[in-house]
């Protein structure tokens, strides 16, 4: 696995984790992120973790 797809695997998981922990906190809408989470690519992923004020 490149370096690359290593960063990428980690950001996936890191939003996923953020998005379960705020859906758990009761923002149930984060829940709805998930799908959108998994098929992203890269510049994406990046673009999803802006938005969660992560980068």
């Amino acid at each position: 696995m490149s370096t690359s797809d290593a960063q990428t695997k980690a950001l996936r998981q890191k939003l996923l984790d953020e998005g379960y922990a705020g859906a758990a906190a009761g923002l149930g809408a984060m829940l709805l992120d998930q799908e959108e989470i998994l098929r992203a690519g890269p510049e994406e992923l990046a673009e999803i973790a802006r938005r969660y004020g992560m980068k």
